[in-house]
């Protein structure tokens, strides 16, 4: 090869090796481009990610705060300084069992080391506030991994204080009384049952003792029920006084209240209890201006040789207590197995009460309803009462439990329908068609098959448009049986009747089930509305009206307050909410003849 195609031959070379050497330089370029473009990406979508952990971190309404592994606190979301009443810097640094009661450390401790273990663990546990007040919180702690390794550990804690109040509240309610705030039936049942089952064997005696004040309807019907009803808490706060430690009390119903004495030795412990009980509530009473001096009968029966469940045994202490009345106030009566007197009078009552409603000697009385919108008379509730040959008026608290016995509750019940709907009807003849009639409607009743043809007969008999007769119907009646009652609602309902809930409050309440009936009306419990001040003295009360009012408006339910005395708990429950109202404010229950006085009043 010539010395020129040489040089040209290594130009060439060197022209191509320049550009392979480009070519590498431009690759390289795009490279470094693309890379720049993702790890901007990158980046770009990392802030992304860290902003929306900060965003869920910082706006969670629940706390959260992250721990190292010796359980420091290393960080808080504003949600947890907010709680809690501590500023980040008061904060951060300090040990999270510093906030615990010492009763809580050593088992949120035990938690957070399972956690440290990549074990997630929830839990409740009671935080200092930095006012010293504590709350209940529901806490989940999860273990922070960073590469692998457990690096802290997360909580997050929801506050459930209110919760936790709430589900006391509902317990309270559900088995104590709210007038007395002792224990109710149901409770006293249960604890009854229990010392039983607990000495089937051993025979260890329990001592019933059944008190009832005396002459109180006197107290209610010349004073009214407010005035009762301090009485009923006086004497609640003695018995309480003098059965500490020494046994159960309860209120049973009514003026009527049961001590369980489960620690005797001998029946002169009982004597002197039933001497102490007696005492207690015979102490002074100063109401207003005037001094009561109230005193109880007791009856008494003892396991087991007067009987062997709960039932008997109260049902014996009853018929103790009926005989102990009988002799007058203040008397002490021990349950005797053979016939007595008593019984033998039961069933002379019994044979009366058979033939009252042939014989005719059923009365309605009528207890007007009030409308606080259209501030008149908007409707009567009818009230049963017996005009027994001898005895005179009865009022239906001591017939109805035996009629109810008897069997024949279904027969006296249809009679007051019958009859409310005939006279409600007359009243519309006359002018006054807006009003409505409400009748109580018993278990039995319910249970009965022919029910609903007796409802629509009595509708049709009297001419009486449905939606004009309301049914009244108590917790107790459809919780004994729920699908049963929901099934006679449902078919109550397609014949146009409106349906309501009486005494709201003395049973269970449940509101899960209250949302699913197809009532029209609820009836709030006397014991809830007596208690209602302007000056807000009974906090507890109000706010419980308050509450099933706006229950009631968000399930668009009317709403009537029962046993309602005076003008002032009238407005208040106005400024509440409330639709209708009943009670002495506005009137007694009167016998029809004095309906019209009452609606030209």
């Amino acid at each position: 090869m010539g010395t020129l195609a040489r040089i040209e031959n290594e130009n060439s070379l060197q022209s191509d090796g320049d550009e392979t050497e480009l070519d590498q330089l431009r690759a390289l370029s795009h490279l470094i481009k693309a890379s720049t473009e993702k790890m901007e990406v990158l980046s770009a979508n990392l802030q992304e990610t860290e902003q929306r952990y900060q965003s869920l971190f910082d706006h969670n309404p629940d706390v959260v705060y992250s721990m190292n592994l010796n359980g420091k606190i290393t960080s808080t979301n504003p949600s947890l300084t907010k709680m809690l009443g501590y500023s980040q810097e008061e904060i951060l640094g300090t040990s999270a069992d510093s906030y615990l009661p010492e009763e809580d450390r050593a088992r949120v401790i035990a938690y957070f080391k399972e956690a440290v273990k990549e074990k997630p663990q929830s839990y409740t546990a009671k935080i200092r506030h930095k006012n010293g007040e504590y709350l209940l919180l529901s806490i989940t702690n999860i273990p922070i991994i960073l590469n692998g390794e457990v690096a802290g550990v997360f909580g997050i804690g929801k506050n459930i204080t209110w919760q936790k109040k709430a589900e006391e509240t509902i317990a309270r309610l559900a088995y104590h009384d709210a007038l007395t705030g002792l224990p109710n039936r149901i409770l006293l049942e249960e604890r009854l049952n229990e010392l039983i089952h607990q000495r089937t064997e051993t025979g260890k005696p329990i001592a019933v003792l059944f008190v009832d004040i005396d002459q109180f309807s006197v107290i209610n019907e010349s004073l009214g029920h407010q005035s009762g009803d301090q009485v009923l808490q006086h004497a609640a706060v003695q018995m309480k006084i003098t059965a500490k430690n020494k046994g159960m009390l309860s209120r049973f119903s009514g003026d009527e209240f049961i001590f369980l004495l489960h620690d005797f030795k001998c029946m002169e412990e009982v004597n002197e209890t039933v001497e102490d009980i007696q005492k207690a509530i015979a102490i002074p009473y100063t109401f207003g201006d005037q001094e009561f001096m109230v005193t109880a009968s007791v009856g008494v029966s003892i396991f087991p040789q007067d009987g062997a469940s709960s039932d008997s045994l109260i049902k014996n202490a009853d018929i103790a207590l009926h005989r102990a009345k009988k002799k007058g106030r203040s008397e002490t009566e021990f349950f005797k197995g053979e016939m007595n007197q008593f019984r033998i009078e039961r069933l002379q009552l019994e044979s009366y009460l058979r033939h009252a409603v042939v014989k005719n000697e059923m009365m309605i009385y009528y207890q007007p309803q009030y409308c606080l919108h259209d501030s008149r008379i908007s409707g009567f509730e009818a009230l049963i009462r017996w005009n027994h040959p001898l005895h005179g008026i009865i009022s239906p608290r001591e017939f109805i439990p035996v009629a109810e016995e008897m069997g024949v509750i279904c027969e006296i019940g249809k009679y007051v329908l019958f009859e409310a709907c005939r006279q409600l009807k007359d009243w519309h003849n006359k002018g006054y068609d807006h009003l409505s009639v409400s009748v109580n409607v018993s278990g039995r009743q319910l249970q009965n098959l022919n029910f609903i043809y007796e409802v629509k007969e009595a509708l049709e008999t009297a001419g009486l448009q449905p939606k004009y007769l309301h049914l009244e119907l108590t917790e107790t009646i459809m919780i004994e049986n729920v699908q049963h009652s929901l099934n006679i609602m449902k078919e109550l309902k397609a014949l146009g009747v409106k349906l309501s809930i009486d005494d709201f409050g003395t049973g269970y309440s449940a509101l899960s089930y209250i949302k699913d009936l197809p009532i029209d009306i609820l009836k709030i419990d006397q014991t809830f509305i007596q208690n209602l001040l302007n000056n807000g003295s009974n906090k507890t009360d109000i706010a419980i009206v308050k509450a099933i009012i706006t229950m009631c408006q968000v399930l668009s339910v009317d709403v009537v307050a029962e046993g309602v005395e005076t003008p002032e708990q009238m407005e208040l429950l106005k400024q509440f909410g409330c639709h209708h109202i009943q009670g002495y404010v506005i009137s007694k229950p009167v016998e029809s003849a004095a309906v019209r006085c009452l609606l030209e009043a």
